[in-house]
């Protein structure tokens, strides 16, 4: 689709790009190879450097056991711009060459061009909610990068639960992350509710799900859009994963404040040995003395990008059965040359 656009600027623009991983690891390109750091607190040594991107990932995701949570690249361009982070959980669609977001974004411009508003502002609020959780997932991995490398410079103890102050800020962050997924979610089932001509007061997944149990409506779930919902959601007897995000973020937001939670009370600096030597990582555990870590629940951070991922992936599932195709814009200008 063409857009015709005005007061275009042209100048140069930097990009870097950053490797985030759960347990506070990071990953980036270097003149050596692709580094992943830090694993101690001496500047000197403080990343390992691999010769390929999936040597990399291999050691950091099998021998040092952490999650991939996704890519930040960072476009800065003049010293008076504001830097652009932009969130990617891999590989984009091979269909549009897009992720979830911007295809929806496309979908809300074309069907704005065709007067379906309701299904405009819809999709423009899917593409919001999923930016912005990327940018929630890139600042939980922020805090506990940061805390990574306070617990390497102290030099924790591995094994001892410590808590600081900038947990505080960590526990925001992680409520803001479960509450973007969640409205991404629900504004997904009300497009879909769209698709089957469902009641305007189906605007969230619970009140679609509640709709489509009444025998009248039972019909509609073989629909694309909802059928991936509910596979999705599964039943309360047997809970599929976006069930289990949706009662995490209830109980962050309406249950147990994570500041409150006495599960994630603290931090706890694990260590991991490899075949190239010790990699230190972080995770929120409850205290040692009243629970050893080998019997807590996983860190959820490792839950939350794991969630953050799945509906990156139903999303771009969905988009396929929209009623207006996720192309790719292109911008140009008709402007008189002068």
């Amino acid at each position: 689709m063409d857009v015709e656009i005005s007061d275009l600027k042209i100048g140069k623009s930097y990009a870097t790009e950053e490797v985030h991983f759960s347990g506070g690891l990071r990953g980036a390109s270097t003149n050596l190879g692709w580094a992943l750091f830090p694993v101690s607190d001496d500047k000197d040594s403080d990343a390992i450097v691999f010769k390929t991107p999936k040597d990399h990932l291999d050691f950091a995701t099998r021998q040092c056991g952490v999650r991939y949570l996704g890519a930040c690249v960072r476009y800065v361009s003049g010293t008076n711009s504001p830097p652009m982070d932009v969130w990617e959980f891999g590989a984009r669609d091979p269909q549009n060459g897009l992720g979830a977001a911007d295809s929806w974004a496309t979908i809300g411009h074309q069907a704005a061009k065709a007067g379906d508003t309701r299904y405009a502002e819809a999709a423009s609020y899917v593409c919001a909610n999923l930016r912005a959780a990327g940018l929630r997932l890139r600042d939980v991995s922020n805090g506990y990068h940061d805390q990574l490398n306070w617990a390497l410079a102290e030099k924790r103890a591995p094994e001892t639960w410590f808590s600081n102050a900038a947990l505080q800020d960590l526990y925001a962050d992680f409520h803001s992350l479960a509450s973007e997924l969640s409205s991404a979610r629900d504004h997904v089932a009300m497009i879909a509710a769209m698709h089957v001509g469902a009641p305007d007061r189906i605007e969230s997944l619970s009140r679609l799900e509640e709709w489509i149990e009444k025998p009248a409506n039972q019909s509609h779930a073989t629909n694309p859009m909802i059928h991936a919902l509910l596979d999705a959601l599964g039943t309360k007897a047997a809970p599929g994963w976006l069930r289990k995000m949706g009662d995490l973020r209830n109980e962050m937001l309406h249950r147990i404040p994570m500041s409150a939670n006495k599960s994630v009370a603290g931090l706890v600096l694990e260590q991991v040995h490899t075949a190239l030597g010790t990699v230190s990582k972080i995770r929120l555990a409850e205290p040692l003395s009243k629970t050893p870590l080998a019997k807590q629940p996983q860190d959820p951070l490792r839950d939350l990008s794991m969630f953050s991922s799945s509906l990156e992936v139903l999303c771009r599932a969905i988009w396929k059965h929209a009623k207006y195709p996720a192309e790719p814009l292109h911008f140009g200008s008709n402007a008189a040359a002068t």
